[in-house]
């Protein structure tokens, strides 16, 4: 999707034969008004033509790609990292305003199965995170909670 003041300020080609009313981002009703044809540039090599719909997607937005071109155009979107891997092992870094403070725990992943596919054979596989490590807690003082809160 492209938000109809992008579509506007790059004076693009409309084409308003099918509207329709979905259901936005949010739950909110979006009207898609009208449909323009595009040439996506990823990275300094990759271009893809798409039809995109029109719509007011909210504001702050320009552009909305959904995963169904992501898989095509090989995209692949390292979060971990703040990565977005392209098809010619280009990465671009993504960008955002806000400084996040990153709060998580790394933990180990494994499969517990190897499995070997074919071009356009597919599996679901569990994948197991982490360890159970047990500890033992033992009191060893009696103590009141305000000589711990300093009260």
């Amino acid at each position: 999707m492209i938000s109809l003041d992008l579509a506007r300020k790059l004076k693009l080609k409309l084409n308003r034969q099918n509207q329709v009313k979905v259901s936005g981002l949010g739950g909110i009703p979006t009207q898609i008004t009208a449909s323009t044809e595009v040439k996506i540039t990823l990275g300094s090599r990759v271009v893809y033509i798409m039809e995109l719909w029109v719509a007011n997607i909210g504001e702050g937005l320009d552009v909305l790609l959904g995963m169904d071109f992501m898989f095509c155009a090989g995209v692949r979107v390292c979060v971990r990292e703040d990565l977005v891997q392209l098809p010619a092992a280009e990465s671009i870094l993504v960008y955002d305003e806000n400084v996040k403070v990153l709060q998580g725990v790394d933990l180990p992943v494994a499969s517990p199965e190897n499995l070997y596919l074919m071009p356009g054979e597919h599996a679901l596989v569990c994948i197991q995170y982490g360890h159970t490590n047990h500890i033992r807690i033992q009191n060893e003082k009696s103590f009141r909670l305000d000589e711990v809160t300093g009260g």
